[in-house]
C-alpha cells in the first residue's frame, strides 16, 4: 500500500538565518514520501541560495504570507498538506506521527516550543507550553481535499490566517486532533521591547482581519478554563524564574489590547 504523499508548504522572506535549519529538519524526517514547496516573497538575502542546496520546489512571488500558503497548496501534489514557517525546525518524527494520527483525526495541531537565548524569549515559551498542555492552537496538517473544500487560507489577510483556517475547518465539522511531537520555533534574541513592538504592530492589523475574515468569531474569547490555571501552576513549579516575565508580557499585551480597542471606538 502506498504511503500518503505529504506536501510541506513553506512561505519565506529574507530568512537566511533559519531556512537551512528548517529544510535540514525536513530532510531528517523518519518518513520518505515528502515534497517541499518553498514560496519566496522576493528575498534579497541568501534565502533562495540556501534553498538551492536542497531538493525543493522554489517558487518566486510577491505575494503576502497567506497568499503564499495558498500558492503552495495550489502547486502541491500531496495527499496531505503540512504548513510550516521558515523559522521552524521539525522534530524527526513529526510527519510520521501526523500520518499515523490522520487515521483518527481530520486535521492536526502540532505543539510548538519557542527557542532563543534571551530571558524574554524563554518567557514566551511559557505560553507555548501551556497551549501544548491544553492541546490548543491552530492546525497545521490536513488533507489537501479538506483544505481545498474550505477554500484554503484567506489571501486577503496579513495576520491570523492560520486561526481563520482552523475555524473554517472546525466549522465544517472536522475532528481536529493534537500530536505530541513538537516543532521548534526559532524566534531569535528577543527583548521585552521587541516583543511588545511586534505585538503592537500585530494589533494595528486587526481591523484588516475583521474586514476580510470569512469567519466572525468573537475577539474577546471565552473565560479561561481551569486547565489553563493548572498548566500555569505546573510551569511555575518547573520554571519559576520565567513565569513572572510571562505574566508581565501578558499584562502589557492586555493593556495594549485595551488601548487599541479604545482607539478604534473613538475614531
Amino acid at each position: 500500500m502506498r504511503s500518503p504523499k505529504i506536501s510541506v508548504i513553506i512561505p519565506t522572506y529574507n530568512n537566511q538565518s533559519t531556512i537551512g535549519i528548517c529544510l535540514e529538519s525536513i530532510n531528517r524526517q523518519k518518513y520518505d514520501n515528502i515534497e517541499v514547496i518553498v514560496v519566496d516573497g522576493g528575498s534579497d538575502d541568501f534565502t533562495t541560495d540556501i534553498c538551492g542546496r536542497y531538493d525543493v520546489q522554489l517558487v518566486q512571488t510577491e505575494l503576502g504570507r497567506a497568499a503564499a500558503r495558498v500558492r503552495g497548496g495550489e502547486l502541491s501534489s500531496g495527499d496531505y498538506l503540512l504548513h510550516v514557517d521558515s523559522d521552524m525546525e521539525l522534530s524527526p518524527s513529526v510527519i510520521k506521527e501526523c500520518v499515523k494520527a490522520s487515521s483518527q483525526y481530520d486535521a492536526l495541531i502540532i505543539p510548538e516550543t519557542n527557542i532563543g537565548s534571551t530571558y524574554w524569549t524563554k518567557c514566551t515559551d511559557i505560553e507555548k507550553s501551556i497551549s501544548c498542555r491544553m492541546e490548543s492552537g491552530n492546525l497545521r496538517f490536513l488533507p489537501k481535499s479538506l483544505y481545498d473544500r474550505v477554500g484554503g487560507h484567506n489571501s486577503e489577510l496579513v495576520v491570523k490566517e492560520d486561526e481563520e483556517l482552523h475555524d473554517l475547518v472546525k466549522d465544517h465539522g472536522a475532528n481536529i486532533g493534537h500530536i505530541n511531537t513538537v516543532i521548534k520555533h526559532h524566534v531569535g534574541r528577543e527583548t521585552l521591547l521587541s516583543i511588545l513592538c511586534q505585538r503592537w504592530a500585530y494589533l494595528q492589523t486587526l481591523p484588516q482581519y475583521h474586514k476580510f475574515a470569512r469567519t466572525k468569531h468573537s475577539e474577546n474569547g471565552s473565560k479561561k478554563p481551569t486547565s489553563f490555571y493548572s498548566a500555569l501552576i505546573r510551569e511555575a513549579k518547573y520554571r519559576p524564574n520565567l513565569v513572572p516575565g510571562y505574566l508581565l508580557i501578558s499584562l502589557l499585551t492586555a493593556v495594549m489590547v485595551r488601548v487599541q480597542m479604545f482607539w478604534n471606538q473613538t475614531n
